[in-house]
């Protein structure tokens, strides 16, 4: 196998784009615990869109606040259980499905870290998140990009079932239509038929 094979099928299979986004979510991480420090907050549009460090014991978006090793571990084999599906169906899946398992898998082992390891690196227990928006009175449960990975991955793959799905009935219903065409046109043809030989017979019998 040459080189170039070996390089066209890591690309095709974005294993590599879960690193990629498991670092960045890290990194912006760091960036958030070394500059957002003290509660500083800043204003990237207004007080719409600010960045404010935050640490949350709970899920994504601030659900199940305080189940900091049941949510370690239930991150750990769902990750666990989704590369085994992704390895498993590779023959399978197509482009899209690749990029989007990759996109979830990278939110569950991004916020997994955060949750098995950052207590003993920085001693405080919690996910990092310092993604807000506000508006009005009304403020969106803070989060990070493996937040944003999940609810984004979540939702591009329930579109892309609901599309495919309906690729598929299409797909089956187009036979029918032809064969329900096709029965017309030999019931047309047939019923012509039957017309032009009743009027040789009516032509016949005048004549005699």
């Amino acid at each position: 196998m040459s080189i170039k094979k070996i390089l066209k099928d890591v690309f095709y299979s974005f294993y590599w784009l879960i690193f990629v986004l498991v670092f960045l979510d890290q990194l912006t991480k760091g960036i958030a615990l070394k500059h957002l420090a003290d509660n500083r907050i800043v204003h990237i549009i207004g007080d719409f869109l600010t960045l404010k460090l935050e640490r949350n014991t709970g899920a994504a978006f601030s659900i199940l606040q305080g189940n900091m090793v049941f949510l370690a571990i239930l991150s750990a084999v769902a990750g666990a259980a989704m590369i085994a599906y992704r390895i498993y169906a590779r023959k399978r899946l197509d482009l899209a499905q690749k990029i989007i398992f990759a996109i979830i898998i990278a939110g569950t082992f991004g916020n997994f870290i955060d949750r098995a390891f950052y207590s003993l690196i920085t001693g405080e227990e919690g996910v990092v998140d310092f993604i807000s928006f506000t508006f009005g009175t009304w403020s969106f449960p803070t989060f990070n990009v493996a937040d944003m990975c999940l609810t984004l991955g979540v939702i591009a793959y329930v579109v892309l079932i609901y599309i495919e799905d309906k690729i598929a009935r299409n797909k089956r219903d187009v036979p029918l239509i032809i064969e329900g065409d096709v029965k017309e046109t030999v019931v047309s043809e047939e019923s012509v038929n039957e017309k032009d030989i009743n009027e040789v017979k009516e032509d016949e019998v005048e004549r005699k």
